[in-house]
This record gives C-alpha cells, structure tokens and sequence, in this order.
C-alpha cells in the first residue's frame, strides 16, 4: 500500500512482523476491520488482530503489498476519504 488505498476487507492478509511473535504466520482472508483491529478468517476459525502490534501483506490481484500499523490506524471508510479528497 504504498501509494495506492484500497479495501481490503475480502482480500487475504498474512502477518508478517508483531510484538507478539506468536501471530507472525498467520494467514486467511480479512473478513471485518474496525479503527484498531483486523478479523481474519483463518483455516482455525476467526482471529481478532491488533493492527497496533503487526505489519502485514496484503493479496490483491496476484501482486503483494507490504502494510505497516500507521497506514492502517483509521477506520476504513477514514483511510478512503483521505484518498479520495
């Protein structure tokens, strides 16, 4: 997400660093995102993660994109409206 936003709601994430090495793996498809957290939808059932904590990749269309916590810290409709003014 370098220069580019996008939803990301729908499309697959893997939590790539964390304070908390015990999430570093963790892989499924975004289901929801409030301002602070991720719910991801993992083959162990859904995981609520801390955006505070993790720098993730995101999937969409076959291209990865590296997302550290400071360009996901607002809520989604925040982060699009900022994008589009």
């Amino acid at each position: 997400m370098t220069d580019t936003v996008f939803e990301i709601i729908g499309l697959n994430g893997m939590i790539v660093e964390s304070i908390n090495k015990q999430l570093v793996g963790i892989t499924g498809k975004i289901i929801d995102e409030t301002k602070h957290m991720l719910i991801f939808n993992t083959k162990f059932g859904k995981k609520l993660i801390s955006k505070n904590i993790c720098k993730f990749e995101i999937y969409k269309n076959n291209k990865t994109f590296c997302v550290n916590n400071s360009q996901l810290m607002k809520r989604p409709h925040e982060r699009l409206e900022v994008y589009h003014e």
